[in-house]
């Protein structure tokens, strides 16, 4: 479990049973700009929430799995 302000951008992570990515946009308050990879949503989260980082897997031609970014 790591505080939201401890990722940086383009980190994926769960919070309420939804995977969210962190992008580069924040507010005056130091919130952030998160997208659902549920639903495509936006949300603005707090950095003080506490949240799970998730890492994303894709396959290369080979069909060996690859991490996304780790």
């Amino acid at each position: 479990m790591k505080y939201l302000e401890e990722l940086k951008n383009g980190d994926c992570f769960v919070y309420k049973n939804q995977n969210f990515l962190l992008t580069s946009d924040f507010k005056k308050d130091n919130s952030k700009l998160c997208y659902s990879l549920n639903d495509g949503y936006a949300k603005w989260m707090s950095s003080q929430e506490i949240v799970e980082p998730l890492i994303l897997y894709t396959l290369d031609k080979d069909n060996n799995i690859v991490a996304i970014q780790s």
